[in-house]
Order: structure tokens, then sequence, then C-alpha cells
């Protein structure tokens, strides 16, 4: 069950890009122990709103807390020391490094060993096949082996694995379906759900609607900037909540369970 505080509570935001504005006048809690869905078409501005979480854009206007505390300073890396996580499609990983090396990236174990600092590969080749078996690569695969040689699902799995064993709070998936089968596809989703049954604020965005709609708690959505509708998913139909997107958020049909 989610929490009954807010892990991460917006209030009010405004983001501009010189005239454009880009975020407008937004409000929407996210709770521990739900997975969220942030819906709408390209440029509806759900991208822009998550790139402020991460600490890319700084607010025009408006407030962000986390775990109840004012965020003052956006930063990707303070976001990352608050337990931040997000999964990409596109990028996240480097495919002529081994899947070890990946899964550490940017935290590398160091041990010393004269005095000198050098890389822990043993640490990191145990821990990442650790991560390999839980989260359902191929017996084949080793942690040694390069990322060029994962299909997309597994790149994901390495990707929400990771943020799993680095005590991540929230896990933001971007659009983490693209260009998969559908049996990856469903493998990523099903790890969405695993995410969410630890505890975790899963936010999961799409323009798919009716393929988050079956894995979310709740829906948001997202409009030129305005959040057009926040509703559970036991209370507003895939079907519902399409023609909220089709309308712009002008004709809203309530399907009570």
């Amino acid at each position: 069950m989610p929490d009954a505080k807010p892990l991460i509570q917006v209030k009010n935001l405004n983001l501009y890009f010189g005239n454009f504005h880009a975020l407008k006048n937004v409000s929407v809690d996210f709770h521990a122990g739900e997975l969220v869905g942030l819906v709408g078409d390209n440029g509806a501005g759900k991208t822009t709103l998550i790139r402020v979480l991460c600490g890319i854009h700084k607010p025009t206007d408006g407030e962000v807390y986390f775990d109840g505390k004012l965020v003052k300073e956006f930063h990707p890396k303070l976001a990352i020391d608050q337990g931040i996580e997000t999964i990409q499609q596109s990028v996240g990983l480097c495919d002529n490094l081994s899947i070890a090396r990946n899964f550490y990236l940017g935290r590398e174990p160091v041990r010393k060993v004269l005095g000198i600092p050098l890389l822990d590969f043993a640490k990191m080749r145990g821990e990442a096949t650790k991560v390999i078996r839980a989260f359902g690569l191929r017996d084949n695969v080793s942690a040694d082996d390069e990322v060029e040689r994962l299909s997309g699902g597994e790149r994901q799995s390495v990707k929400i694995g990771r943020a799993v064993e680095f005590k991540n709070r929230v896990v933001i998936m971007d659009e983490p379906t693209n260009h998969l089968s559908v049996r990856e596809r469903e493998h990523v989703n099903e790890l969405a759900l695993q995410l969410r049954n630890q505890g975790l604020l899963v936010i999961y965005i799409t323009h798919d609607i009716f393929q988050v709609h079956k894995l979310a708690d709740r829906i948001v959505i997202m409009e030129n900037g305005e959040k057009i509708e926040d509703a559970s998913t036991d209370k507003m139909s895939a079907e519902a909540l399409e023609e909220v997107i089709r309308q712009g958020g002008r004709v809203v049909e309530k399907m009570e369970s």
C-alpha cells in the first residue's frame, strides 16, 4: 500500500524556457509503494516534469518536496544521492563495457593494494552476477560479457537491477518498452510491478494509456504543460482516460468500479 505522506510533492510548479511556458502551475503528489503512469502526447510536458525531479531543470517558480523536505537545489547528482534513478530505453549503458562495469557505472568499488586504490573487479563481477540471475537474463550471459551482446529487454533488466541494488527510492521509467518485443515488454512491466511491490515509487512515462493502465495504481495525464487528470485506475477505465487525452481534459467520464 502507498504511504500516506507523499515521497515527492510538487506544488504550483512553473517552468519557462525564454517565453515558452513549458510547465503551467503543476501540482501532483507521488507516494512510495505506488506505480504512477505519467501519460501524454509528445510535447505534453511529462518529460519536462521528470527532468525537474531529476535535477536537470530548475523550476521558474513553485516548490518540490522530497520526503517532506523542500528541494532548494536542482542538480542531477543531488537527485541521484536522494535515490532517484531514471531508466531510459536509449541511454544509461556503455556498449563497450562489461555488464559488471555498467552495473557499477559511476559507483565503482575500490580496494587498496599496497596502498594503491584499484577497482574491485571481483566485487563488481559477483554482485552483477546476482542481478543477472535475479532479473531474468539468459543463463549463458556472463557478467564479463559486453553490454552490446544483450537484447533491449535484457539491457532494461540490468538498469532496473542496478536501481534496486543501490537502494534507490524512486525509479522513473521513461518509455521503457519502446522497440522491445512483446515478450521483453511483458518482462520489463513485470519488473516495474516488482519494484512497486518492494515499496519503491515507480513513475512510468508512456504515451500508451492501455499498456500502463494494466500496471498503474494511478494515472496522471499532462497536456500542453498542464496536469489535466489524476485518477486511480480502479476509478477510471483506460477508454475514459483516452477520451480525456483526446478532448484535452474538457470531457471527463468517471468510471466507478
